[in-house]
C-alpha cells in the first residue's frame, strides 16, 4: 500500500491501528493524477472530498490517532505536499515524526527506508507492551 493509503486508512480506522508509517505520500487525492493512468473520476465517483482526505481523518480521530511517522525524499515531486502536511500536523498539535532524506519517488528510496518503518513499529510495540 502506498503512503496515501497508509495515512488515510490508518487515520480513518485509528481505533484498530497501532501505528502508521508512510513514505513519499500522496497527501491529497488530486495528486493521484500524476501517478495513475485512469481518470481521477474512477477514484472520486462514490466518495466525498472528506472521505478521501487523510488530513480530515487525522483531525477527526486526533484523540485516538495511533503513533504517526512520515518521510519523504528531498528530490520527490511530493516533497512540498509532505511538508505542508507536516506543517498542518504541527499547527494542529498532532504528535508525529517527520523526516526528509535524500532520494526521489522511487523503489531505491523505499527499499532504503523501509527499515525505518520497521524500527518505528517495533518501538510502538515495545511502548504498548506487546
Amino acid at each position: 500500500m502506498g503512503g496515501y493509503g497508509a495515512l488515510r486508512l490508518g487515520a480513518k480506522y485509528a481505533a484498530q491501528i497501532s501505528g502508521i508509517s508512510a513514505h513519499s505520500s500522496i497527501t491529497h487525492i488530486g495528486q493521484m493524477a500524476d501517478f495513475v493512468e485512469e481518470p481521477l473520476s474512477h477514484y472520486l465517483s462514490a466518495a466525498s472530498a472528506d472521505e478521501l482526505d487523510p488530513l480530515y481523518w487525522i483531525l477527526r480521530n486526533r484523540e485516538i490517532l495511533p503513533a504517526l511517522r512520515l518521510d519523504c525524499g528531498t528530490e520527490d515531486s511530493l516533497l512540498s505536499a509532505n511538508r505542508r502536511l507536516h506543517n498542518a500536523l504541527d499547527d494542529a498539535e498532532i504528535d508525529h515524526q517527520y523526516f526528509e532524506y535524500k532520494g526521489g519517488h522511487e523503489w531505491s528510496y523505499w527499499a532504503k527506508h523501509i527499515g525505518d518503518s520497521l524500527r518505528f513499529f517495533q518501538t510502538v510495540r515495545n511502548a504498548q507492551g506487546i
